[in-house]
């Protein structure tokens, strides 16, 4: 554990953490855009990596036009 990051989120943590909304994490999550492990019992969970791994993966980068002139 890194510190004071967790190694599992819950479903309202993670949103959180990502600074989005349940409701938008939980579409992400359908459509296959963010891992996560779902417990016997049903219970959605999030681990540190697949936070990260779905933060990288929708990181835009800036257009040319974007740069500032010196």
């Amino acid at each position: 554990m890194m510190d004071g990051l967790k190694d599992e989120y819950n479903e309202a943590s993670a949103a959180s953490y990502l600074g989005i909304s349940g409701r938008t994490l939980r579409r992400y999550r359908m459509m296959g855009r963010i891992g996560h492990h779902r417990s016997p019992g049903g219970r959605i969970s999030y681990t540190l990596d697949q936070l990260i791994d779905f933060q990288l993966s929708t990181r835009v980068a800036p257009a040319l036009g974007d740069v500032a002139a010196a």
